[in-house]
């Protein structure tokens, strides 16, 4: 099977993650507060009704482009540290850390370890409110304030950067 990226068009469904035909695997990693969706401020967080759904989304986005998603979610570093360390066959990552931004190197240096490509997502730009999230340091992409719909581009991304890498 041949596979063909035409620019600025979404691949389809069945089309191979990889050069070897192996679909990409993608973890999806929320921290601190975010099971909060859906009954925090909608002019900050938007419409998506729950953590739920937000993973459901990705995971449907992350299927019709080739990438297996893996949502993970924990109010407690420690889980997403274990998760990451047990988990070393991911292709790469996309992180809201959640509360986690401001001081979370433990993640970080994790994600870091992994070798493997990860981009942070923020439903808010937090770096408006003048603060700096610990993370953007070390990932490959930061994508904030588009609510859920930063994911989604995050997603596809962090896949189409994956691919093309693999290219080359």
């Amino acid at each position: 099977m041949t596979h063909t990226d035409t620019p600025g068009t979404p691949e389809t469904e069945g089309t191979p993650g990889t050069e070897d035909g192996r679909r990409l695997r993608f973890a999806l990693l929320n921290g601190l507060n975010m099971t909060n969706l859906g009954r925090r401020d909608r002019n900050i967080y938007g419409s998506i009704a729950s953590l739920q759904a937000l993973e459901d989304l990705i995971t449907e986005v992350g299927d019709a482009i080739g990438v297996d998603v893996t949502a993970f979610h924990s109010n407690h570093e420690g889980d997403l540290v274990d998760f990451l360390e047990a988990n070393p066959d991911m292709d790469g990552y996309l992180i809201n850390p959640g509360g986690l931004w401001a001081f979370g190197d433990p993640t970080r240096i994790a994600l870091e370890e992994t070798g493997r490509p990860f981009v942070e997502v923020h439903f808010a730009n937090i770096f408006a409110t003048g603060h700096l999230s610990t993370f953007t340091q070390s990932c490959d992409a930061t994508v904030m304030g588009l609510r859920h719909h930063g994911y989604v581009g995050a997603v596809v991304a962090l896949a189409a950067s994956v691919r093309a890498a693999a290219r080359n």
